[in-house]
C-alpha cells in the first residue's frame, strides 16, 4: 500500500491529469504525469477498467501496478500527480517486465522526453 500522502483520491484530481497531463504509453499500462509546480509528495492513481473482470481481477491488477511502482517511488521527483490506466496486456505481463517497463515509463516523463 502506498502512503496516504501519495494516492490521488478524488475524481476531480484524475481529471486534470487526464485533461493537462503528459502521456506515455507501454505494453502493459499508460501513465499519464501531470505537474503540480509544488513539492508536495508526488501522488499516483491506479485504473483498471470493467473490462478487466470481476472486482478481485481488478484490484488484484491494481495491486499489481501498486506493487510495480513502489520500488521506484524514492527517483520520482516531488510535486507530480501521476495515474496508470491499465492496458490488455498487463494481465500478461511478467512482474519483472511490469517494474522495467515502469522505470523505462518515469524515466521518459520526468525526464521530459514526452510532450503534451
Amino acid at each position: 500500500m502506498l502512503p496516504r500522502s501519495a494516492r490521488l483520491r478524488k475524481r476531480q484530481e484524475f481529471d486534470r491529469v487526464y485533461r493537462h497531463g503528459k502521456r506515455v504509453t507501454m505494453s502493459a499500462f499508460t501513465l499519464y504525469v501531470y505537474p503540480r509546480r509544488d513539492e508536495a509528495p508526488t501522488r499516483f492513481g491506479f485504473v483498471v477498467g470493467r473490462r478487466f473482470g470481476t472486482h478481485v481481477a481488478r484490484n488484484r491488477l491494481k495491486r499489481r501496478l501498486r506493487a510495480g511502482v513502489r520500488p521506484l517511488l524514492a527517483q520520482v521527483p516531488n510535486g507530480y500527480d501521476c495515474v496508470m490506466v491499465a492496458r490488455q496486456a498487463l494481465p500478461e505481463t511478467a512482474f519483472p517486465d511490469l517494474i522495467a517497463q515502469v522505470g523505462t515509463a518515469f524515466q521518459k516523463a520526468f525526464s521530459g522526453e514526452v510532450s503534451c
